[in-house]
């Protein structure tokens, strides 16, 4: 970038392909690729990526809406999405207009989290007395044997050293195998509970097969998905079921009932489980 008298620029440099985004010349200013006609950053109106007064050009015929299209974005996939990362496309969006978000969510009875030490957001659902109420999102407890795998996936997360955690679908299945009570002699039937448990939390969007392998990654989502007391108490009930030698078989046909349960509602069996959210689909009513 120049700083004061002319200088020559070679025929075939960047500023004249076209190809450096720092070129100090007119097209720079006058051709903006991006649209940011709703910020502000002369501080006249707020922090930078505060929202302006400024109207933003409708997205579709009869749109009122006064938030610009990315917070719109933002909002709809935080709504429709189990969680939302940092590789998303609406990940700037978020954090750069969290507390219009916030408020947007709270007016759906929605709470607004935000981890950003592995960058990633989610929404729960907020239940008050009021009849009134409506839920967005449907609370679904996991099985027993997915939420024994959820705590070893989250503890694989954690130990991680790449950014990127994955796990063998192997690795998940030896892990679930040292739950199988000696007296039981189908291990084939066994294999196949915790094949229904890796596909429960798939389904879950905790974890995503990489295509072409016979890995997964972990989404970051799964170290709120156990709050610590939780962790603590499914440590020391998986402990303690493991060495009891007790059947997590059984234990799991119990609890299968409550696999798409409320949050609300009291468990099939004294052993912890997690809770999970989802959207609720176009056709179900809450009561």
């Amino acid at each position: 970038m120049s700083t004061g008298g002319d200088t020559d620029t070679p025929a075939d440099s960047p500023a004249d392909t076209g190809d450096d985004l720092f070129a100090d010349t007119p097209q720079a200013y006058s051709e903006p690729s991006v649209d940011l006609s709703h910020f502000s950053f002369d501080g006249s109106g707020g922090p930078p990526g505060e929202i302006s007064e400024a109207r933003v050009a409708p997205r579709f015929a009869g749109d009122t809406s006064e938030l610009p299209a990315p917070v719109c974005y933002a909002l709809q996939e935080l709504i429709a999405a189990a969680h939302v990362s940092s590789k998303s496309r609406n990940w700037r969006a978020i954090e750069a207009n969290e507390a219009i978000i916030r408020s947007r969510l709270s007016e759906l009875n929605l709470l607004l989290e935000i981890n950003t030490e592995y960058r990633y957001a989610f929404t729960r659902q907020v239940t008050d007395t009021d009849p009134r109420q409506r839920n967005i999102l449907r609370a679904s407890t996991l099985t027993l044997a997915a939420s024994v795998l959820a705590l070893y996936l989250r503890q694989k997360f954690l130990t991680s050293i790449d950014e990127s955690a994955t796990v063998e679908r192997t690795e998940m299945i030896d892990h679930m195998l040292t739950y199988k009570p000696s007296r039981d002699t189908d291990e084939a039937g066994f294999v196949r509970r915790i094949e229904a448990a890796i596909n429960v939390l798939e389904n879950r969007k905790i974890i995503r097969a990489v295509a072409g392998t016979d890995r997964y990654l972990i989404h970051g989502v799964i170290v709120s998905l156990l709050t610590p007391e939780q962790v603590e108490a499914y440590t020391a009930a998986y402990r303690e079921l493991s060495g009891a030698g007790g059947d997590l078989a059984e234990l799991d046909d119990r609890d299968a009932s409550a696999t798409d349960a409320s949050a609300t509602d009291v468990p099939t069996t004294d052993a912890p489980t997690a809770n999970v959210s989802t959207p609720l689909a176009a056709d179900e009513e809450t009561p």
